[in-house]
């Protein structure tokens, strides 16, 4: 009888463990994150745009900090710091919603959830590959953990929609706090392969400076900026595309709110299909199939969709936006954490978080300005250059790994 390969076997129990709470805490988030942004409607659009900025610019700028952090203490011992902070702040803002949920609290409840999120994102990522017993089972069990919290975080909003309708702001707080209690107790639970942080950086007396400033340098000295741009491209591509161009363009064509929002729906069942089908077969053995391939679909339906289209249609296109999307993500994701040096891992990870979260913060109002004058199928347009642009940028990145992964294979080969 042959003997499965690593690859193939199930996962471990305590991954399943930290999967379960992780998801929770997805949907924890995104019920929270709705309600603060709903709740902020109420106070005009300028408070909106507050709260939205601040849930998303102090992640950018802190979140590399946050990778050398984790690399320098581990991620788990970063992990359970943070969220024994976010328990309470949870538990301060509760008590503070039932005082007041003016525009400053929503901002200061934005704001703190943006800065503890900065510093848990890239560890959280990092930590399942330190709960799998095989490098190889890598991919699956970030596919796994990706395609669930995507789900979360959708059924987050619709619960968040129904339950700020029906109950005050403290509720959602505490239902928040005690998934984040869940979490903790999890996480002291659990044991990773290793949690050690960076040994030279703290052998050597090393600051968060000269650990940010080692993990540029690694990346430029793996060649890995045309791979990261094709994330960049792509990021800026989907993410405003479904956020404000798709809402513009439905508007423009006369559909109703409902028939709109069967884009983004669409988008988000596309995208989970393909990320929970990768979860369970595995990874294309051939990367850059999915690599080139993802971005080329996604470059393909948003060129047809800034056609006149009927809903159906419209629909058919945003489901295959999201399969290219998730079938470049979902490669692209373990390929990089697999060239990181091992001690560097959460700093690549953070690495990644900017690349995602920066071009669609930056590229969201001008798209959105092009698409609410009428214009809609430019900016469709746009966005599908972004990601033909990204296609070439991944053929460009895989051709360099090649290039020197063979000197290396050549050095080690037998004379």
């Amino acid at each position: 009888m042959s003997t499965p390969s690593p690859a193939s076997r199930g996962l471990p129990a305590q991954f399943h463990l930290w999967w379960v709470v992780s998801t929770l805490s997805a949907g924890g988030d995104s019920m929270l994150a709705f309600a603060l942004i709903w709740t902020a409607t109420g106070h005009g659009p300028a408070a909106v745009a507050i709260v939205s900025t601040l849930a998303v610019v102090p992640r950018i700028l802190l979140m590399l900090f946050g990778g050398a952090l984790g690399d320098e203490h581990g991620p788990r011992r970063l992990l359970i710091a943070t969220t024994a902070m976010q328990l309470a702040a949870l538990a301060v803002l509760a008590g503070l919603s039932i005082l007041s949920s003016g525009v400053v609290f929503l901002a200061v409840a934005a704001g703190a959830g943006a800065v503890i999120s900065a510093f848990q994102q890239p560890a959280a990522v990092v930590l399942p590959r330190l709960l799998i017993t095989h490098d190889d089972q890598f991919a699956r069990a970030l596919a796994r953990i990706s395609g669930s919290l995507h789900a979360a975080r959708i059924l987050g909003v619709g619960v968040g929609g129904l339950t700020i309708a029906a109950l005050p702001l403290v509720a959602i707080f505490g239902v928040n706090a005690a998934v984040v209690g869940l979490s903790l107790v999890v996480l002291c639970s659990i044991h990773p392969r290793s949690d050690r942080g960076t040994a030279s950086a703290t052998a050597s007396g090393a600051g968060i400076w000269t650990a940010l400033a080692t993990g540029i340098q690694s990346v430029r000295a793996l060649r890995i900026w045309p791979l990261l741009a094709a994330v960049a491209l792509v990021s800026a591509a989907v993410l405003p595309t479904v956020a404000v161009i798709m809402p513009s363009m439905a508007r423009s064509h006369g559909w109703t709110a409902a028939q709109a929002s069967l884009l983004e729906a669409g988008w988000a069942t596309g995208t989970l299909v393909m990320t929970l089908l990768i979860s369970y077969t595995g990874s294309i053995s051939k990367e850059a199939i999915p690599m080139v391939g993802g971005p080329a679909l996604i470059c393909a339906a948003l060129a047809t969709l800034a056609l006149p289209a009927s809903v159906p249609i419209a629909v058919a296109l945003s489901v295959l936006t999201g399969v290219g999307t998730a079938a470049f993500t979902t490669h692209i994701a373990p390929t990089l954490l697999r060239m990181a040096p091992p001690d560097q891992l959460t700093r690549f990870q953070s690495l990644m978080a900017i690349v995602q979260l920066a071009p669609p913060a930056l590229l969201n109002s001008p798209l959105a300005a092009l698409s609410g004058t009428g214009r809609s199928s430019s900016a469709v347009i746009i966005a599908a250059g972004m990601a033909g642009a990204a296609a070439v940028a991944a053929v460009h990145g895989l051709r360099r790994q090649t290039a020197v992964a063979t000197p290396d294979e050549q050095t080690t080969a037998p004379a």
